[in-house]
């Protein structure tokens, strides 16, 4: 099943969001380690160093006080015989570099610019700097196959203004990002393909690493947060070893991980492996045997669509791969096994992740819910039944909702946050806010409806200008505890940032996760609560077991 495309559509025009953002609101700047470099301030008229040249930023048009750098190459443009090869250094300009508009967005179909050469980030910090700032590197969500660290909902103005250098950035994404071949394989001295959209993150990463001080950042107080595929990415990230040391502390907003049913070579968990995928796109281009490689990246961006699409592979077939180099292993085993980077981490989900996953499936009645539930989850079909109690057709949509809340993200949320904590402290969360936007009153909590809280990018419908587009989730009539949670959420996320642990004096004490599965919950009340949705991942425990044919690795 493919879930509908949801962050295509999320693209009002830049201007008219900057015309209808609220100025950012003054807030307590997080507890730091005790650091006191000279004063330094960030001008729009000032250059600034990085890899590759100078670049000339702009003040964000949302508050004068943080400066904005758009469009930043962090690697060499993927393109010619960089396509399908991990991201090379990046290429020296010469002069100053105008980094006032972001780059384009990966290819990925639809209206907006796209190229594959997109390997760019944003910056955003705040023009004084009185002390080093934590580093917060944002991993745009939309199943590997959409999306860009340039949305709207993801200006990172007011998470700036709270004392932190935000980083946005773009990866390769569909079969640009995550396509494996044999050729590939065989070319690559680690014999690997197909997880060049991680290995650009992990290039963005080292591009941190070198340059963050150049924003006031400092490079020893840098953590990755994301949410859906941008999760799964951090929780990959986690388990690479290309990224020891790049990071420090991690945020996996709806949290899942791809990989352990990707294997490079062979079928697992009924999916085909991913050099057979990669085979099959080379057929469609009609690529010989002798130079599949040539022909391959002779292949216009549009050719290499339609060969996915004539291959079967187009939606949501695209995740990172257990190719045995970026990703070692099966990475839940790793998680079990103590391998991943022992790093803080937040990690929770919505009120109702499944409600817009499921849009594209019929479900209009008793028998549609049953047959669906007997075709995708045979394991558990009947205990799934019993619990999700759908006796009449106007339990049906809910219930399958409830379900795919269950399966695809409470699951993965229990099953990496448990064997982490044995490792490192977790602060689990679950958002319950109903937005009062277009995508709320349809969807309920729905998947990425924090994102607008996360990033404090809360827009007033009443004051958008006449005759402009509204954001479907970030456009709406927000009231006093909306605001309140979001600016708790941004209060914690920075505060892990700059110290590795989210509570300080003023915020809700947050506990760590532990055996009684003890949360914080934002809603109104902001509140702790315990043993979330235990029902439903013993229901995963058991598919996931019979896909494995082995236990769940706990």
């Amino acid at each position: 099943m493919t879930p509908p495309t949801i962050f295509r559509a999320f693209r009002p025009s830049a201007s008219a969001v900057a015309a209808a953002l609220i100025t950012a609101t003054a807030c307590a700047a997080p507890d730091v380690p005790p650091s006191a470099p000279p004063v330094d301030v960030l001008s729009p008229d000032t250059p600034v160093a990085v890899t590759g040249g100078e670049i000339r930023g702009a003040v964000s048009a949302i508050d004068s006080g943080v400066l904005a750098f758009m469009g930043v190459p962090f690697a060499a443009a993927p393109v010619g015989e960089g396509r399908w090869q991990p991201p090379a250094p990046v290429s020296p300009w010469e002069g100053v570099r105008d980094a006032t508009a972001p780059g384009p967005v990966c290819r990925q179909g639809g209206p907006q610019e796209q190229s594959e050469d997109c390997l760019f980030l944003n910056v955003w910090a705040q023009r004084e700097m009185t002390e080093p700032r934590p580093v917060m590197v944002w991993i745009h969500g939309g199943g590997f196959v959409t999306g860009s660290g340039s949305d709207a909902m993801t200006d990172g103005t007011r998470l700036a203004s709270r004392g932190a250098v935000v980083v946005t950035l773009n990866y390769r994404l569909g079969a640009f990002g995550f396509m494996a071949h044999p050729a590939l394989s065989a070319e690559s001295p680690h014999d690997a393909s197909g997880n060049y959209g991680l290995l650009d993150i992990v290039a963005a990463l080292e591009w941190v690493r070198d340059n963050a001080s150049a924003f006031g950042g400092d490079p020893n107080r840098v953590t990755i947060f994301g949410e859906s595929a941008g999760a799964g990415a951090v929780m990959s990230v986690m388990v690479m070893p290309q990224s020891r040391g790049l990071f420090h502390r991690a945020i996996a907003e709806s949290i899942f991980i791809n990989g352990w049913d990707r294997r490079l070579r062979e079928p697992f968990g009924g999916l085909t492996s991913a050099e057979d995928q990669g085979r099959a796109v080379g057929d469609a281009l009609g690529v010989s045997a002798d130079d599949p490689l040539t022909a391959l990246r002779a292949a216009t961006p549009d050719e290499v669509f339609e060969a996915v699409g004539a291959a079967g592979f187009a939606g949501l077939g695209w995740a990172p791969v257990v190719d045995g180099w970026a990703l070692p292993d099966d990475p839940v085993q790793m998680f079990a096994d103590g391998r991943q980077h022992q790093v803080p981490l937040i990690a929770g989900i919505n009120g109702n992740e499944g409600s817009l996953m499921t849009q594209a499936i019929p479900m209009d009645d008793v028998a549609a819910f049953e047959t669906f539930v007997h075709a995708t989850y045979p394991a558990v079909a009947d205990d799934a039944l019993a619990h999700y109690g759908v006796t009449t057709d106007a339990d049906a949509r809910p219930g399958i909702d409830h379900l795919f809340h269950d399966m695809w993200f409470v699951g993965p949320l229990r099953a990496l946050a448990t064997p982490h904590a044995r490792a490192a402290p977790v602060w689990t969360y679950h958002f319950t806010p109903v937005p009062p936007t277009q995508m709320g009153a349809g969807l309920g909590s729905h998947h990425a409806a924090e994102i607008p809280y996360v990033f404090g990018n809360l827009v007033d419908r009443a004051t958008l200008p006449e005759g402009s587009t509204p954001h479907p989730m970030m456009a709406g009539d927000w009231t006093e505890a909306d605001r309140a949670i979001s600016d708790a959420m941004m209060d914690h996320w920075v505060q892990l940032a700059a110290s590795g642990d989210p509570n300080r004096e003023g915020l809700a004490e947050w506990p760590r996760f532990d055996d009684t599965d003890r949360h914080l919950t934002f809603g109104d009340p902001i509140e702790t609560g315990s043993a979330l949705h235990t029902a439903g991942f013993d229901l995963y425990v058991v598919h996931e077991t019979a896909r494995r044919g082995a236990p769940l690795p706990r």
